[in-house]
């Protein structure tokens, strides 16, 4: 039987996927074309902004410093999509359109730290952490939460990349545990459902009828 593949490495490439700007084509089926305020023709109102070369009917893009996502446009060429500055939770921030369309950048190493925060912050204990353990010493990899969130990940594929279903990626503490406000992702503008669980993941509130600006107490 085939090894599967690594929880890290899994992660990797959905965030490589998602920060390609050959995903940019993926939004355009899913978010109706929207202004670029960038782009603004003189005495005239916005237009989207396009490829170079593509003509009227080329691939509408977002400019930098634009808001972008899973579900939304794909960013201009030389641009990805990646998490803003001080995100706690990265790939959901993917998920639920609120990145940002930046140039991609390196450190002295030559590694993207985006891909490096990416990880660390979704799987604390991976990377340059070291592993995270739960209130009984038990290391986190058993906490509910985390046993679901690597669940979810072994499971991504492209595929669900492009699918217009909710995605429920799980939030979970540096232990392992749920944190108290659990969402589902955003589509296009729409913000997905938000409901508060206890640490264990068992609902407080109802996730069909949450509030995307939803407050858990203590959160």
């Amino acid at each position: 039987m085939p090894t599967p593949p690594s929880l890290q490495a899994l992660l990797t490439l959905l965030v490589a996927l998602l920060c390609q700007p050959g995903t940019r084509a993926l939004g355009a089926h899913l978010v109706p074309t929207r202004g670029c305020p960038s782009c603004r023709q003189e005495g005239g109102p916005p237009r989207a902004l396009r490829e170079p070369g593509g003509g009227e009917t080329g691939t509408a893009v977002l400019a930098l410093g634009e808001p972008c996502g899973v579900y939304t446009l794909g960013c201009a060429r030389g641009l990805r999509c990646v998490p803003r500055p001080g995100e706690k939770s990265p790939l959901q921030a993917l998920l639920q359109g609120r990145g940002v369309c930046a140039r991609p950048g390196r450190n002295k190493t030559g590694h993207n730290p985006v891909l490096k925060n990416l990880t660390t912050a979704v799987l604390p204990g991976g990377s340059s952490v070291p592993p995270a353990r739960s209130p009984d010493g038990r290391s986190a990899e058993l906490a509910p939460c985390r046993r679901l969130l690597n669940s979810v990940l072994e499971s991504l594929k492209l595929t669900v990349i492009q699918s217009p279903k909710d995605i429920y990626i799980p939030n979970c503490d540096t232990r392992g545990f749920y944190r108290k406000n659990q969402c589902r992702s955003s589509k296009g503008t729409r913000r997905g459902e938000c409901w508060c669980v206890d640490e264990l993941g068992q609902p407080l509130t109802s996730p069909d009828r949450g509030d995307a600006s939803l407050q858990c107490d203590g959160e």
